[in-house]
């Protein structure tokens, strides 16, 4: 079993395409997707639309701002008009994370304990062991932190595959990684950062220079 595994979209459909084009250039069986898919980035819809039309291969679960735009928490509520009822349904319909059998693996946005829970690559030892605590699967899939790394916790391997729309590692390049036979390659992807961030300033509305800035910085400050 050969899987694409993305995180963290966020609305950024140019970065998308530039993963699922490479991804379909590898090949794969199914596509696992772990969240935060429309809030944020200039096409919400589009991104929906691009991941539903993936039907069966897709396996996917819902982040934490894919539950603000939901329940149209604060300023989000242009987001959650974007999509529209039948897209907001389908997203709603979303499991909080989800088995991987075949990968011995779980999928989960954050942490198994919530979509909101910061894993760090420099979280202590003992703090991530307790995150882990009573996850019987051999490898962790996870995202929400938006940034692109690999470590040992507790007997686990716990994978961030970085994130697709909007990275704050330090590098801009689109985010995701393969994992084949619970084997993880991380990978990167270039894609017109400039253009989106050149649009998302243009189109203004909440968030719009936080958005920006971080797309070509891939930074959080």
């Amino acid at each position: 079993m050969r899987d694409a595994v993305l995180f963290d979209v966020h609305g950024n459909l140019a970065a998308l395409d530039a993963v699922l084009a490479e991804a379909r250039a590898e090949g794969f069986d199914r596509l696992l997707f772990g969240g935060d898919l429309v809030l944020f980035g200039p096409e919400p819809a589009a991104c929906v639309d691009r991941l539903r039309g993936l039907g069966d291969q897709l396996v996917a679960i819902k982040g934490n701002t894919d539950r603000y735009v939901i329940d149209r928490q604060d300023e989000v509520t242009g987001w959650a008009d974007a999509l529209g009822d039948d897209r907001l349904a389908w997203l709603e319909a979303l499991p909080a994370q989800l088995a991987l059998p075949e990968q011995d693996g779980l999928l989960v946005h954050a942490t198994p304990r919530g979509d909101e829970e910061m894993l760090m690559p420099e979280t202590p030892a003992s703090e991530a062991a307790a995150m882990l605590a009573g996850v019987d699967e051999h490898t962790l899939l996870c995202g929400h932190v938006h940034i692109q790394y690999r470590r040992p916790v507790a007997g686990h391997e716990v994978v961030n595959p970085g994130s697709v729309g909007m990275p704050l590692d330090g590098n801009p390049r689109a985010a995701w990684a393969i994992i084949s036979d619970g084997r993880v390659e991380l990978r990167r992807v270039s894609y017109d950062v400039e253009a989106v961030a050149d649009r998302v300033e243009r189109e203004g509305g909440p968030f719009a220079d936080m958005v920006a800035r971080r797309l070509r910085t891939a930074r959080r400050d």
